[in-house]
C-alpha cells in the first residue's frame, strides 16, 4: 500500500513540477532569498499531492478511513507552515512559483477538506483569522471555508456566513450577522438571505 501511495505522489509531483515544459524551478537566479522561496514552494506542493492524490476513485476506495487521516496530518502540517512562514502567497514564495496550481491551491485545498477544524477548534479559526488580519488570506475566503462545513452537514442544504457556498437562511439570520461580524464581514440585508421555511 505504502509503495503505491508513494508512486502515485511522485508521479503527481513530477507532472506538477513542469509548465509548458519548462522547469519548476528557477535555476538562473540561485541567491538564498530565492532558494528559500523555492523550497517553500516545494514544500506547498507536496502538501498538494497528497491532498490531491487520495482524492483519485481508485485511491480513495482503498484508503477507506486512511483518507481522513491523511487529511488530518495535512491539515497539521499546514498549521506548522503557517505558524513559522504565514499563510502562502506570492510575496512569500515568489510569483512565477505561485502559478504553479500545486502552489497557489495548496492551501486552500488543504482548508476546505478540513472545515470542521475551524469551526470546532477556536486555536485554529484564531489563528487564520491571525493571517486575514495580517492580510494574508482573504475574509471572503475564511467564511467559504467556514460554509464549507455547514454545507456538508447539511449535504448542501444550509450555509451559515454566505458564500460561494450558498445563500443563508433567513431564519438564522442574527447568528448569521453576529458570525459574519466575528471575523470582519458586514451584516447581510434581509435581500440576502432566503427563506427556509
Amino acid at each position: 500500500m505504502r509503495i503505491i501511495i508513494t508512486l502515485f505522489l511522485s508521479i503527481l509531483f513530477l507532472n506538477c513540477n513542469k509548465k509548458e515544459g519548462k522547469a519548476f524551478f528557477n535555476q538562473s537566479e540561485i541567491t538564498v532569498e530565492h532558494h528559500i522561496k523555492d523550497s517553500l514552494a516545494f514544500e506547498l506542493c507536496a502538501m498538494f499531492g497528497l491532498d490531491q492524490g487520495i482524492r483519485d476513485k481508485e485511491i480513495f476506495s482503498l484508503l477507506g478511513k486512511t483518507s481522513r487521516n491523511i487529511d488530518t496530518l495535512s491539515f497539521n502540517r499546514l498549521v506548522k507552515f503557517i505558524k513559522t512562514y504565514g499563510y502562502p502567497n506570492k510575496e512569500l514564495v515568489g510569483e512565477k512559483n505561485w502559478e504553479h496550481e500545486c502552489v497557489g491551491a495548496a492551501a486552500m485545498a488543504i482548508m476546505l477538506h478540513n472545515p470542521h477544524r475551524l469551526v470546532n477548534e477556536s486555536e485554529y479559526l484564531n489563528l487564520f483569522l491571525g493571517e486575514v488580519e495580517k492580510g494574508n488570506m482573504k475574509r471572503e475566503f475564511l467564511a467559504t471555508v467556514l460554509d464549507k462545513h455547514y454545507w456538508s452537514r447539511s449535504r448542501g442544504e444550509k450555509v451559515l456566513y454566505g458564500s460561494a457556498f450558498g445563500t443563508p437562511c433567513l431564519q438564522t439570520k442574527e447568528e448569521t450577522n453576529a458570525a459574519r461580524e466575528k471575523i470582519g464581514l458586514l451584516p447581510l440585508e434581509d435581500s440576502e438571505f432566503k427563506n427556509c421555511e
